[in-house]
């Protein structure tokens, strides 16, 4: 008798279980309305959202590569003559960063990978890695044919603290002679539509591209310290340090081109109220520190190589001379 009360009871529990799950059933199907809807009614995504941060390292982040490096070196026609922005931040980094060996870098416009690349000799030369990350899907291409030793991400950085699909400026056919000797450089001025010139827009193609802010990214990745982030993304640099928690990712070197030389002062004076001190500048390129940074310690007491037209400790040049 015992254990026919026994078996009784279970049925009783399987069968309130199977009630349970069925009367769910029902008002999940019978609802008119997604998670997906509920959870967009309360706002924009925020950046820490778990289920972003997991479909951004299972679908968006690339792992750094393996293998040896397949750059063109000598036969990439991008590198056949040196911008002035290229030499400047080239010595200006190599002073500073020295021979800090196992960084952590975010280069944002990364184009190909090695075309005006300011980061690449860290990785080759020194151990560092990083996150790079490039908008333009054929550059994208490119970059990880190249086999980078540091995360990839085919995005661009939104300007807002949420992801958000956005219009993107993609070169059109490349205007004739200049095609060859330029390379990728020729799709350096890609970028967010709101924030191109006219003449960038005038002469572009469109693209929706995937905008994800700069923290998720890191949080994604679990990142701590970025010894050095390179903005280079085509007029939407404030909106993005604006959406970027500098001490919480203990952001050390700051490297930002901001082409209205105008604005410049007023960045240089809000990135000052933020920690960064202005070590070097170079027309419409930017190099900043964080105040007490091991980086600081480094600024040599003689000014840099004349080409790059910088630096004693505190005293920042320009190309027209010290202020």
């Amino acid at each position: 008798m015992g254990g026919l009360g026994g078996r009784g009871v279970a049925m009783r529990v399987v069968v309130m279980v199977m009630a349970a799950v069925v009367l769910l059933s029902i008002t999940i199907l019978s609802r008119p309305y997604s998670d997906h809807l509920l959870l967009s009614l309360e706002g924009p995504l925020p950046t820490d959202h778990p289920e972003l941060l997991r479909y951004l390292r299972q679908e968006v982040l690339v792992p750094p590569a393996t293998g040896d490096y397949n750059l063109l070196g000598r036969k990439n026609a991008a590198l056949l003559k040196m911008e002035k922005s290229e030499v400047f931040y080239n010595e200006t980094l190599r002073t500073l960063l020295a021979d800090k060996r196992g960084g952590f870098f975010v280069e944002a416009g990364a184009l190909d990978g090695e075309s005006m690349s300011n980061t690449l000799w860290l990785e080759q030369e020194r151990g560092w890695t990083g996150l790079l990350v490039e908008a333009d899907r054929t550059a994208f291409l490119a970059l990880r044919d190249k086999r980078r030793k540091a995360w990839a991400a085919n995005v661009c950085l939104a300007p807002t603290p949420f992801p958000a699909k956005m219009l993107f400026t993609q070169s059109s056919h490349a205007p004739g002679p200049l095609s060859k000797p330029l390379g990728f450089k020729m799709r350096a001025m890609n970028g967010l539509v709101q924030y191109s010139t006219k003449q960038v827009v005038g002469d572009s193609w469109f693209q929706r591209v995937q905008c994800v802010a700069l923290e998720s990214l890191l949080m994604s990745l679990g990142v701590q310290r970025v010894d050095l982030l390179v903005l280079d993304v085509e007029g939407a640099e404030q909106a993005v340090l604006n959406h970027l928690d500098l001490d919480k990712f203990n952001v050390q070197v700051l490297c930002l081109e901001w082409k209205k030389q105008a604005e410049q002062q007023v960045v240089v004076d809000d990135l000052a109220q933020r920690g960064f001190e202005l070590v070097a500048r170079l027309r419409e390129d930017l190099v900043l520190v964080r105040r007490g940074s091991e980086y600081a310690t480094r600024l040599p007491t003689t000014t840099l190589p004349k080409a790059s037209e910088t630096v004693t400790p505190r005293t920042v040049h320009t190309a027209g001379g010290s202020t």
